[in-house]
């Protein structure tokens, strides 16, 4: 036991030597070696976990030092563990070293601790020893050692991500984009991801569905799914979408996002000259407003002219004219906005004129904006009398001519011609339109019912020359629209 232990010291202090022994094995003459193979523990390498070969020299000579080497490979796909090899020498061959240092037990058995080979791994033992004695030596060396049975999983974690991008604002006139993305950020597959979008109240699909979903069997790590549709908003105001994701996993997810539906909305407000006369300036001014929250654009204000009136003037002047209607066109027309416009016509005849504003612009319903102005006629009324024949006899006759013109635009109604005689002139006879009644000096014409503008009416009334004189023939005309009598004289000589 002494000896072995020496031994065991022995090879402590060689470990280097067989290093640099080791880095030589290439050069050694095979044909000086033998090598011993088996495989552990069929014997098939097949069928084994692992091969133990030993090269040994194929002589030695008494009392002189050799080396020998054990190659410990692994046959499996999966690692050995707690492989141990242990070799018993000859009782007449001393092993004096080894790398890896082997522990000697008290039987003289050589015991290396190899621990875990890897996968088609191997390991190689170096060994000196001594043959102490003539003849042939056999070197045996066995291996225990463990084989687990291996499963490798992967642990996972799978995570849900959803993203709902919809727009911060725009239109009630444009479609709502909805985009939906859901993503797998964790590390495993998500399994039976459904995907759900809630559409909000004044928010409608063209299908009439209040929610959409959509089904999506599996979900790799990493990878995203996303869907898009469109859907509009009936009225304006903040809208929040929501949506959500869940998987087989019990995987859940949740966005919201909240969209500001806007609107131009045009407002046209109209006044103008609610009464005028016939011939004179009639006025109409009109506001195109923009009371919505959003900018009107591609503003189109229409005006349509009364028939049977006049332009005069246009404010503003850039408008464009095609037979009795009037466009101005705006690029927009910011919230709180407005323009006014104004028309200056003229009739010259009596009516009732609307004249017609409508405003429209892009997403705007059309407004549209009356304005009524009366116009009223004038009765202007010219009354003329003339004598036919003036130095007149006496005993002889005049005939005097009452002419009544109606040279405003508006009829006259119950036209009433009064004539007076004096002491020099009798009546004689007369004619006209009406028939007159006779009081004394005092000559009445029944009323004429109406003389409109620019009629005319003439009575003749004949006289006969009593005595001489420088008479007057005077006549008066009143009417309803007459607050005083019109008087006419004429002067006529007798002799």
């Amino acid at each position: 036991s002494k000896r072995i232990g020496r031994a065991v010291m022995g090879m402590a202090c060689l470990g280097l030597a067989f290093l640099m022994s080791s880095r030589i094995e290439a050069g050694e003459d095979s044909r000086s070696m033998i090598s011993v193979r088996r495989a552990i523990p069929t014997g098939s390498p097949e069928t084994s976990i692992l091969e133990i070969e030993q090269i040994l020299p194929r002589e030695v000579q008494q009392g002189q030092a050799f080396d020998y080497r054990l190659r410990i490979r692994n046959l499996t796909q999966c690692p050995v563990n707690h492989v141990v090899i242990t070799q018993r020498p000859p009782d007449r061959v001393r092993v004096v070293a080894s790398f890896p240092q082997a522990t000697l037990r008290d039987d003289g058995t050589l015991v290396w601790q190899l621990g875990t080979i890897g996968v088609e791994g191997m390991t190689t033992i170096h060994a000196r020893a001594i043959a102490e004695d003539l003849g042939a030596l056999t070197l045996c060396a066995e291996a225990t050692y463990r084989v687990p049975v291996c499963g490798t999983i992967q642990s996972t974690r799978p995570a849900l991500a959803l993203a709902l991008d919809v727009p911060i604002e725009l239109t009630r006139c444009e479609e709502i984009p909805v985009r939906l993305t859901v993503t797998n950020s964790g590390t495993g597959t998500c399994t039976g991801v459904m995907l759900r979008y809630f559409l909000p109240e004044g928010v409608v699909s063209a299908d009439g569905r209040r929610q959409f979903a959509y089904s999506i069997p599996t979900l790799p790590a990493g990878a995203s799914k996303q869907v898009a549709l469109r859907v509009r908003a009936v009225r304006t105001g903040r809208f929040t979408h929501q949506a959500s994701a869940s998987s087989a996993e019990g995987l859940k997810a949740e966005a919201a996002e909240t969209t500001l539906v806007t609107e131009p909305k045009l407002q046209v407000l109209q006044t103008g000259s609610a009464e005028q006369f016939a011939g004179r300036n009639i006025t109409y001014t009109f506001t195109v407003r923009n009371v919505g929250d959003s900018r009107a654009t591609n503003v189109v204000v229409d005006d349509v002219i009364p028939s049977g009136i006049n332009l005069v003037s246009v404010q503003p002047a850039n408008a464009t004219r095609l037979e009795n209607r009037l466009t101005w066109s705006l690029p927009e027309l910011a919230p709180g906005a407005s323009r006014t416009f104004s028309l200056t016509m003229r009739s010259r005849v009596r009516g009732r004129f609307t004249n017609h504003v409508t405003a429209r612009a892009e997403c705007a319903d059309a407004v549209q904006a009356r304005y009524a102005s009366v116009v009223k006629g004038i009765p202007a009324i010219l009354l003329e009398v003339v004598d036919r024949d003036d130095p007149v006899e006496v005993g002889g006759t005049e005939t005097y001519i009452i002419t009544t013109t109606n040279q405003g635009s508006a009829e006259d109604t119950n036209l009433v011609i009064q004539c007076e005689l004096e002491d020099n002139m009798a009546y004689s006879s007369s004619d006209g339109p009406t028939k007159a009644t006779v009081n004394g000096r005092i000559i009445t014409f029944a009323p004429l019912a109406e003389l409109p503008p620019k009629g005319r009416a003439e009575w003749r009334v004949v006289c006969h020359a009593k005595t001489a004189g420088d008479v007057r023939f005077k006549v008066a005309l009143t009417s309803d629209q007459l607050t005083r009598p019109v008087e006419e004289t004429e002067a006529t000589h007798l002799y």
